[in-house]
């Protein structure tokens, strides 16, 4: 009989001490759940505002009569405001960033040029009323912050004014088709909200601008800085 209960107590004994470790196995093999940032996803369309400064360009205004060339009376660079809102998407690879964009701007950049040639007093004018973009963009992104170069489509209304002796004779407005090409940073403040800022140089290129058989060669350029406001979606 006391060998049978030796038996059971040693039994009891090897029941508890197992349960025991058995408690202990179970609260050590429930790890913490670890989640790993993914970072800032630049992919996703996105629209906003911009807002700048347009200066510069070298459109030197020469008169021709008749075919033949007279002289040149100055040069024009227009400069202004320029302001307007973009719409677009990017598309991220690793770190590459792949986008389109299109903008339209407000604008109002203008200047004048005057001089005398064959004894008459010439004055001339150029301005550009709104323009409009569209271009690829291609850039690297270093998580929230993105450096990018931009090219391609650009459009707008020039005008232009001639006068002679305080007479115009010459006033032509006319939609322009050229090119554009810049670069930018743009930089992620939360998930939606973006700021950029960003260059540009607009060319409309040459074309003859003529009336009563008196003409001039119009080249009509600018380069633009621009901070912008973009709310990704």
């Amino acid at each position: 009989m006391r060998n049978f209960n030796v038996i059971g107590l040693f039994l009891s004994a090897l029941v508890v001490s197992g349960g025991a470790h058995a408690a202990d196995a179970v609260i050590e093999s429930a790890p913490e759940a670890t989640f790993a940032d993914p970072g800032f996803v630049w992919t996703g369309f996105y629209a906003g505002v911009n807002a700048g400064y347009g200066f510069g360009g070298d459109d030197r205004v020469g008169i021709h009569s008749g075919g033949d060339f007279i002289g040149n009376i100055g040069k024009i660079e227009q400069s202004g405001f320029v302001g307007g809102a973009q719409i677009g998407y990017n598309y991220q690879i690793n770190n590459f960033v792949l986008g389109i964009e299109t903008d339209f701007q407000g604008a109002g950049l203008d200047d004048k040029t005057s001089g005398e040639l064959v004894g008459v007093d010439l004055r001339a004018k150029s301005s550009i009323d709104w323009y409009g973009t569209l271009r690829p963009r291609v850039g690297y992104a270093w998580d929230r912050t993105l450096i990018y170069g931009t090219g391609g489509l650009a459009y707008g209304r020039v005008k232009y004014k001639i006068s002679a002796d305080g007479d115009e004779f010459l006033n032509e407005k006319k939609t322009r088709a050229g090119w554009v090409a810049g670069a930018g940073v743009e930089h992620a403040f939360t998930d939606h909200v973006t700021a950029k800022l960003e260059y540009q140089y607009i060319n409309f290129g040459d074309y003859s601008v003529e009336s009563e058989g008196v003409s001039t060669r119009a080249s009509p350029d600018f380069h633009s800085i621009r901070i912008g406001l973009n709310y990704k979606f």
